[in-house]
């Protein structure tokens, strides 16, 4: 490599590598923005009990059954389910099915929320489950 190809090629490199690692860290805060906790608001009489998976419980593939009661109070409307801190979906029934879930330990968050889909409430339930 000569001189100016030299020269050329950590032009490029120093102007790509900021680009990039400014990419990867908008990339992992918009992926620690999605799974990160919510300020919950005041439950107001709502709660919610997962039924199913049970706290343990193994399965042997990636659709998991999901039961919940859900006492839903002043503002409550229906749940997100996070596995691992990831919202997998929500539920308005007390029954559904989580899918694509990965081999291995995992932990399921239910949380109350309001009809705006967007306030949770201080109104949850946690199980760990795992797929083999």
């Amino acid at each position: 490599m000569n001189k100016h190809s030299l020269v050329i090629f950590l032009i490029a490199l120093i102007l790509f590598l900021p680009a990039q690692a400014c990419r990867q860290a908008d990339h992992t805060n918009h992926a620690e923005k999605k799974a990160a906790p919510a300020t919950l608001k005041p439950a107001e009489g709502a709660n919610v009990k997962v039924l199913s998976p049970k706290e343990g419980q193994v399965f042997k593939d990636d659709q998991i059954p999901l039961q919940f009661n859900l006492v839903k109070g002043k503002r409550g409307s229906h749940v997100h389910a996070y596995v691992d801190g990831e919202l997998m979906g929500m539920f308005k029934s007390s029954q559904g099915t989580l899918t694509g879930i990965r081999p291995g330990t995992h932990t399921l968050e239910l949380r109350v929320v309001a009809e705006d889909h967007q306030t949770e409430l201080n109104a949850t339930d946690k199980v760990r489950f795992s797929v083999k």
